[in-house]
Parts: C-alpha cells; structure tokens; sequence
C-alpha cells in the first residue's frame, strides 16, 4: 500500500495482532482512536458554535500513529489520497491535520479489506462479482440497418 513500508507493516501487524478480532474496518478504525465521535448535545445552542465531531483517546495510540505516518507517505505519493487530502483541505490550504485523518482512516479500510482478503493493493479496485464488462463506444453496424458502420472497401 503506498505510504506502508517495511517498518511501518511489522508496526501495524504487531499492534493489531488476530485480524479477526474486528468485525469491520469500522472496528478497527476506533481501536485505531481513528473513529469520529460526537459530544454534541440534543439541543443546539444559538449562542456558540456546536462541538461537532472529533477522535477519541482511547484506544491504541501507536496503531493510530503508524496510520497518520503511512497517511503523510501516500498524500506525498499522489494518486487517490492526494486527491482525497485535496477535497478535504481545500489544496492542503486548510485543516491539513483533519485531511491527513480522513486519508488514514481510508488506510485502515483498505488495509483490513486487503488483510482479510489476503489480496495485493493495486491502485485500481478489482471488478466487482456479477458486474458487466464496460460497453463499447464503437458499433460494428448501424443500428437498424444491417450495414455496417465502415465501408469495407475504399471507393
């Protein structure tokens, strides 16, 4: 995965240990303190701004450490997670911490995807089971008459 080296993998394999102690990526995200918690109250107060979403601190530091570290390394070699960072800091203009987070928690879905799966990350997701090949732009005939769409022979 890009940002995930040698180091950083024997890192996040020794903090998360037996993947199927986590039901789903969400899971694991929390274990990570990668997952959004809310300390909003029921009833918004006109005369502050609300609380909104934040991470929590409990739970696995280090494993949240590794996946901020293997974040920098992937925003840093472009592709979807540049281009995610991007949508969430404005061109890395604002809250480039909260951009960074966003691009982990990405991480940690993939990671646990590729992990229990025992897949290979390729940069383009593999096609989904009983979805049809793309459709062809260019007709061999034109439709209704039986011709074909190029003449065979140059006049």
């Amino acid at each position: 995965m890009p940002g995930i080296g040698l180091i950083l993998a024997h890192v996040l394999a020794s903090e998360i240990g037996d993947l199927g102690r986590f039901k789903n990526h969400r899971k694991l995200a929390a274990y990570a303190c990668l997952a959004p918690q809310c300390d909003d109250t029921g009833e918004p107060d006109p005369k502050r701004a609300p609380l909104g979403r934040h991470l929590g601190d409990r739970g696995n530091r280090t494993l949240k450490w590794a996946f901020i570290m293997a974040a920098h390394g992937a925003v840093k070699k472009g592709g979807k997670w540049r281009a995610l960072y991007d949508r969430h800091t404005e061109g890395g203009k604002k809250n480039r911490g909260r951009g960074f987070i966003k691009v982990a928690r990405g991480l940690v879905k993939v990671a646990f995807a590729l992990w229990s799966k025992g897949m290979e990350y390729t940069e383009t997701p593999p096609s989904r089971p009983g979805s049809r090949p793309a459709r062809r732009l260019r007709r061999d005939s034109r439709p209704g008459t039986g011709r074909l769409g190029v003449a065979m022979v140059q006049a």
